[in-house]
């Protein structure tokens, strides 16, 4: 069995405020809504640690949300530093290719 190759961002643009573009390595282009991924956000701040649930930012995040800073996280994640103050999760590659956001045909 052959092993899928690793899954890496050939390129991301900043497209708006608010949303920015990745180019994954298997031709896919992604438009990520900063709003979406901070109501997604994977850190500990963002869960309910008694009820193991997520706390519901769908009613607490604008939508104009933006970003102060995005790092990469080694060769598998990007670091998202909201204007929210959020700036703990760590988006994986994986996760973030997975997502059943807006893609360009």
């Amino acid at each position: 069995m052959t092993k899928a190759p690793a899954l890496y961002i050939c390129s991301i643009q900043q497209k708006d405020n608010y949303t920015f573009t990745i180019e994954w390595n298997d031709g896919r282009l992604m438009d990520y809504r900063l709003a979406d991924l901070q109501r997604l956000c994977p850190c500990a701040g963002c869960w309910d640690e008694g009820n193991q649930k997520r706390i519901n930012h769908a009613q607490t995040t604008p939508d104009h949300l933006s970003a102060i800073k995005i790092t990469s996280v080694g060769r598998y994640a990007l670091h998202i530093h909201f204007s929210s103050g959020c700036s703990n999760g760590i988006y994986s590659y994986d996760f973030l290719h997975a997502l059943p956001l807006r893609t360009h045909p």
